[in-house]
């Protein structure tokens, strides 16, 4: 009796340890779904990393930082990184940001998941529209905190764009934004005090879209958002849309749904 006990026990053990390694971000999905990636996930994943190939601020990985306010647990990386000469200065501009990119296989299941939920299935057409425009965007960058050089409106000339949650902010207090538009260069004072920005930090409105897909408001609310987050109109720009993007990608990181990702594809994809 006693030999067959344990033999009981090594089965169940091993049934735990099972369990536990599996893949707990499928849990849930479509059975569709799982069979299109079965057989499509490598693929996909291999798109996905062109686009992670085309996050410009991974460069020097200074640490990983799991105790982030807000993050804590998730494994948000600090990075410094250089932009390109810029045009004007002649010289490149240093920034520091704290991100939590996914994976290429994270993102591929992501948009997989995003275009079975906005068009009932998936191709590779509708899977390199998201795909492609996440790429243009963003590189599948997500900012965590910190600043964000683009050369959005002059190609070539870096501006300095805050971000806090994925999204957009802007510093109440003027002496810690760069003011001279020719060249906006942040300090190193600035650039360590954007890594730990609160809300009280802020002005009261923040910009309008949310990473990786610039995910609106409204397409939020299209697809179902409940949260009091405002409008994308000037002055309705609620802070409130930091926590829901914040939240939403946390709770997108443990699972294989992104709320954020679906909410633009069901606007994308259903468009005349």
């Amino acid at each position: 009796m006693k030999i067959i006990r344990l033999g009981m026990l090594t089965i169940c053990c091993a049934f735990c340890c099972l369990l536990c390694s599996c893949d707990r971000t499928h849990i849930g999905m479509e059975s569709a779904l799982k069979r299109y990636l079965k057989d499509s996930l490598p693929a996909l994943t291999a798109r996905c990393e062109t686009t992670l190939d085309a996050a410009y601020m991974a460069q020097t990985l200074v640490g990983e930082v799991k105790d982030h306010p807000g993050w804590e647990g998730y494994p948000v990386k600090l990075y410094e990184y250089y932009t390109g000469v810029d045009k004007r200065l002649g010289v490149a501009k240093r920034g520091k940001v704290l991100m939590l990119n996914p994976s290429p296989e994270k993102l591929a299941i992501w948009i997989a998941d995003a275009v079975f939920n906005a068009t009932g299935s998936v191709s590779y057409e509708d899977f390199e529209t998201i795909r492609e425009w996440i790429q243009w965007q963003s590189g599948a960058q997500f900012p965590v905190s910190g600043v964000v050089y683009e050369d959005m409106y002059v190609p070539g000339h870096y501006e300095p764009y805050v971000f806090k949650d994925g999204v957009t902010v802007y510093i109440a207090d003027t002496t810690m934004f760069p003011q001279v538009k020719e060249n906006r260069t942040c300090t190193e004072e600035m650039l360590d005090f954007y890594l730990t920005l609160t809300n009280e930090d802020l002005k009261p409105n923040t910009g309008r879209y949310a990473r990786i897909g610039s995910t609106t408001r409204e397409m939020y609310y299209a697809a179902g958002g409940e949260a009091a987050v405002g409008s994308s109109l000037e002055g309705k720009r609620d802070q409130a849309w930091l926590d829901e993007v914040g939240r939403l990608y946390r709770k997108a990181w443990k699972s294989h749904h992104n709320e954020l990702i679906t909410a633009f594809a069901k606007y994308k994809l259903n468009q005349e």
